[in-house]
């Protein structure tokens, strides 16, 4: 798990809860298949915040975690561009792309 700098109070990282992020983008591509485009557009926004947060999380730079978020951001982003244009097929398919870009498998350690 990642942190993120914050919690000043405590003056610890606050926990990035990867979970978070396959819960909305498994919903999100429930609420496009069912057409709920106003739903979607609030967990892509939510899903774009999280993702946000493990990029700044303090992850080493270059690595395939923050790679991984990226990609997954920009494909939210896509979904978020076709839901401004009413497109939800094309949403939705961004949205598959989202959760096939997230799921990806840390990448193999290289050899010594």
């Amino acid at each position: 798990m990642s942190l993120q700098p914050g919690s000043a109070a405590e003056g610890k990282p606050k926990p990035v809860d990867f979970s978070n992020v396959v819960a909305n983008l498994r919903d999100l591509t429930v609420h496009l298949h069912r057409g709920n485009a106003a739903e979607a557009k609030t967990i892509a926004a939510e899903a774009a915040e999280r993702l946000q947060e493990i990029i700044v999380s303090g992850d080493e730079p270059g690595s395939f975690l923050i790679g991984r978020a990226q990609q997954t951001l920009f494909a939210i982003e896509e979904v978020r561009i076709m839901l401004s244009e009413d497109d939800v097929n094309g949403a939705l398919a961004a949205a598959r792309d989202a959760a096939k870009e997230w799921r990806q498998q840390l990448a193999p350690a290289k050899s010594k």
